[in-house]
């Protein structure tokens, strides 16, 4: 019997790991094992192949070799980011109180979830309003900006609706106001779709994952230009600068610096690819279901779609999907199950109804256009049943 392979459309969750990434990490597993703090010849090897790899991704985002600094992945880059800066700033003597730290609604969990923190010391959280497709209102934006503003940090690419950000006009009023901020961009999402460079962007500090880009999952890195002090938050080594103890992965690093190699060199040609295959996708999509309403304005990656079907139960839809053989998504895997719908989508939108019923479809390089037909063919028939099971 014939069986219908899958269909993956939840990349923005997850990538696999490229062949030619996973071979050039092989050889770190086991034959070039040795931990890379160790003085023997195995053990300086081992470090030799992480500066390497070090300096390639510094060169491919235009800042200095010393300037990044491996992670665990995204989550602990932006707590490195958030959390250093400030522990940084009030070890030299500026009082919680008086730092106050911009972002937005719609940031990852791993933002959102650190202001909490931030919050709970004393520290202002300013968030910068947003206009009803996902972008921050500039002019509101840069009324916000004191001299007691510390950091700005804000996601390049949104994980759930893709909209991107315009950070060069985000840093640049950043640079013309009375402040000395940080800015930190989380850039998890857009390796693969945009570019990356560091002098270009205008940031001070930037977010990178690994599995994100068809590189290993559990790697990442916070990249820094300028003069950024930042605390640790690991305690133990003196790995990586003294910003992160642990002993280093290499095998993951040595794969996340090819995946990222790879990423940046061929994203224009990938958007422009795959970004016919999504506008096709939500083309079909508004076609077939009436009563679907798209996230986020046209400014979002290109591999981006995400629809409110308001009324609907989303998760079952999900389910449904999964059951004929189509992975995808309500919104970003780190945002749970509780149940309260999106967190972006409410904050963009102020309705229940929309930020309740969310589907998230994000394409990848094998994303074909046979696969499109069938996504709308299978959510339709499952909208269709449960339009007439509530009527």
């Amino acid at each position: 019997m014939f069986k219908q392979k899958r269909i993956y459309l939840d990349y923005a969750a997850a990538t696999p790991v490229r062949k030619g990434v996973f071979s050039a990490m092989k050889p770190y597993f086991s034959n070039l094992f040795a931990n890379p703090g160790g003085i023997h010849k195995e053990g300086v090897e081992a470090k030799q192949v992480i500066e390497e790899a070090r300096r390639a991704i510094s060169r491919l985002l235009k800042t200095r070799a010393g300037n990044v600094i491996f992670t665990s992945g995204g989550t602990e880059a932006n707590n490195l980011a958030i959390l250093g800066t400030l522990e940084a700033k009030h070890a030299v003597g500026t009082p919680w109180e008086e730092m106050e730290v911009i972002t937005t609604a719609l940031e990852h969990p791993s933002v959102l979830k650190v202001m909490d923190v931030l919050k709970s010391r004393g520290i202002t959280v300013q968030y910068a309003p947003v206009d009803t497709e996902g972008y921050i209102v500039l002019s509101e934006f840069s009324k916000l900006l004191s001299p007691k503003t510390v950091l700005v940090t804000i996601a390049y690419a949104n994980s759930e609706t893709g909209v991107v950000q315009p950070i060069k006009k985000i840093t640049h009023a950043v640079r013309t106001s009375e402040t000395k901020a940080i800015v930190h961009i989380d850039a998890s999402q857009a390796p693969l779709w945009l570019p990356c460079q560091m002098d270009s962007l205008g940031a001070d500090l930037m977010t990178l994952d690994g599995g994100k880009c068809y590189g290993p999952k559990g790697v990442g890195a916070l990249v820094y230009q300028g003069d950024v002090q930042l605390a640790s938050q690991l305690h133990g080594g003196g790995q990586e600068s003294g910003f992160r103890a642990g002993t280093e992965n290499t095998p993951l690093i040595v794969g996340f610096s090819e995946a990222l190699r790879i990423a940046q060199q061929s994203w224009e040609e990938r958007s422009i690819r795959v970004r016919v295959l999504r506008d096709l996708l939500e083309e079909k999509l508004l076609a077939a279901l009436p009563e679907a309403v798209v996230n986020g304005g046209k400014e979002r990656l290109a591999n981006n779609v995400n629809i409110s079907l308001p009324g609907f139960d989303t998760e079952y839809a999900v389910i449904t999907l999964d059951a004929k053989g189509i992975a995808a998504s309500t919104r970003s895997a780190c945002g749970g199950a509780d149940g309260s719908g999106s967190h972006v989508v409410r904050a963009i939108t102020g309705d229940d109804a929309r930020a309740n019923a969310t589907l998230r479809f994000t394409l990848g390089e094998e994303t074909k256009k046979t696969d499109i037909g069938r996504v709308v063919s299978v959510l339709k028939e499952h909208i269709e049943m449960m339009r007439k099971s509530l009527t």
